[in-house]
């Protein structure tokens, strides 16, 4: 098993002492709008990820990855930000072998995650 799959199996999908500390500092209203954002924007970066993974543009998927790992960061979803830099890495190498097992990876972990902020079991 690669280094970066094990890694990343480790990895919390959502920090919640992260999403905790930001309700805390711009109270949970705010947060709310914030992370409705999150998830529609990570249902449309994923969507065209997905394109273009069929295409195999790995420029394009390399700029959705850069924009899923900032995005990913900011609100501690951890798995999917690593997965997203493992992922952008492996596009501008051009390696499809690592890309296809990447993105078996990185699918199901951005929707669990985006999942848990849509019914917002992050905090349990």
């Amino acid at each position: 098993m690669s280094d970066w799959l094990r890694l990343q199996a480790r990895l919390p999908l959502l920090e919640p002492h992260h999403l905790q500390r930001m309700e805390r500092e711009l109270g949970p209203e705010v947060l709310e709008r914030l992370l409705r954002l999150f998830v529609q924007d990570g249902q449309q970066q994923s969507a065209a990820l997905q394109r273009a993974f069929g295409e195999r543009d790995y420029d394009a998927m390399a700029r959705s990855c850069h924009s899923l790992k900032s995005a990913c960061g900011s609100y501690g979803a951890l798995r999917c930000q690593y997965l997203s830099e493992k992922l952008e890495q492996s596009c501008h190498e051009r390696d499809e072998a690592r890309v296809d097992a990447q993105m078996q990876a990185w699918q199901p972990a951005l929707e669990e995650t985006l999942q848990q902020l849509e019914t917002r079991q992050y905090g349990e």
